[in-house]
């Protein structure tokens, strides 16, 4: 059987399900490595139905066309908003205290910096400072 296809699908390859008959019977009789491995594999998938059915959900979350957008979008929506509401009183104390400040220095707390005027630095040729002596002659350093 190949992975991921049910039991009993119709796709599976000629002789492929003798051969599972044959592989049934003879870890049957011998109870030795194929029974190992069919146990491994029951043991597999309990775990992986486990957890409220996650590899079903995500095997079909990955099937789903645009049928699925919109329920996936409202969980999403959903998630994030209960994630927000989480910070409501994080947010709201962080808040309310600038507004206390606020209240309490006036306009002074906040300031646009509108009263004290800054001028421009002034415009510099940048040609003047490339024909300055100091960058062309050697450095007494360097020899």
């Amino acid at each position: 059987m190949r992975r991921g296809m049910a039991p009993g699908s119709g796709s599976a390859a000629p002789g492929e399900k003798e051969k599972e008959a044959a592989g049934a019977e003879e870890g049957g009789r011998e109870g030795g490595e194929a029974g190992r491995k069919r146990v491994a594999a029951a043991e597999f998938e309990r775990a992986a139905a486990g957890a409220e059915g996650q590899r079903e959900r995500s095997m079909a979350l990955n099937s789903e066309g645009l049928e699925g957008l919109v329920p996936r979008a409202k969980l999403l929506l959903s998630l994030g908003s209960t994630f927000f509401l989480g910070f409501a009183p994080l947010i709201l104390v962080t808040v309310s205290l600038f507004a206390v400040l606020y209240v309490y220095f006036g306009p002074s707390f906040v300031h646009d910096a509108s009263k004290s005027p800054v001028s421009p630095p002034p415009y510099i040729d940048p040609y003047e400072l490339l024909e300055d002596e100091r960058l062309s002659r050697p450095s007494s350093d360097v020899f």
